[in-house]
């Protein structure tokens, strides 16, 4: 017998992160992101404006995104739309599964983009 409680949408304290993550297209993703770079002046500059906070290297999470290695917290997306002056409804409609970032569809948006430097090798 399944759990009421459960089965009710509640999370008991626990945050459902599948629903606060999103994946963009490589292509409009390293884009976006790229012009965040150049507004705020470098990834570390970008990432502190986005609410990151290590003293170290607070672009590591946008370098992690950038690169398609993690998804985009919906409050920092959020963020960079109201940063970049973009609607989250135009942001949105390039929003991909999972299964479609790929290794060399963000090797190949980060080439177009002029931004190589952040492939790894």
């Amino acid at each position: 017998m399944s759990n009421p409680v459960l089965g009710a949408g509640i999370y008991l304290g626990k945050k459902d992160l599948k629903a606060e993550r999103i994946w963009l297209e490589s292509d409009f993703r390293v884009k976006l992101i790229k012009y965040g770079i150049d507004k705020a002046g470098s990834i570390n500059k970008l990432g502190r404006e986005l609410g990151y906070r290590s003293r170290v290297h607070p672009g590591w999470s946008i370098r992690q995104i950038l690169l398609g290695k993690q998804a985009f917290p919906y409050t920092r997306l959020a963020r960079l739309a109201d940063y970049l002056g973009w609607s989250m409804d135009e942001i949105l409609k390039y929003q991909a599964k999972r299964d479609k970032v790929t290794f060399e569809s963000t090797r190949r948006a980060l080439q177009e983009h002029g931004l190589w430097y952040y492939i790894p090798r």
